[in-house]
Parts: C-alpha cells; structure tokens; sequence
C-alpha cells in the first residue's frame, strides 16, 4: 500500500475516481482511476474478501476482467 500511495498520491498523482462493485456475498471489486501530474489516467483494481464484516484478503490485479475472474474464481 505504501507503494503505491507514493507511485501514484505522494509523486504528484491523485484519485480521480473509486467504484466498488459487490460481485459474491464476500467478494467486492475495488477500482480506482488515478491521474498523474501529466493528465495521464491509469487505473488499478482489487479484489477485496470479506469474513465477519472484516476484509481478510485483498488482491491487486491489472485489470477488470482479470479481477471478475478472480473474484469468481473462489
């Protein structure tokens, strides 16, 4: 986490937007569009389980379909 605050937040880049998808009972996609002091857009997305209203994993994946498949995998 640390790495990213400072690659994308702490370098000059911020969050421009954050979705949250809920694709099983325990599972939610996190997704976040980030810009960089250039106007350039990347995003990143999560894959984040939950147990007893407690996130116990998170996942980083490099893209959307990639975190559905492993959202749905498990």
């Amino acid at each position: 986490m640390r790495f990213a605050i400072e690659k994308y937040g702490g370098a000059g880049g911020i969050a421009a937007g954050t979705d949250y998808t809920q694709v099983a009972d325990d599972k939610i996609i996190g997704s976040t569009h980030w810009l960089d002091t250039n106007g350039r857009g990347r995003d990143s997305y999560h894959v984040l389980t939950f147990r007893g209203g407690k996130i116990i994993d998170m996942q980083g994946c490099r893209s959307r379909r990639e975190a559905e498949r492993l959202a749905h995998r498990h």
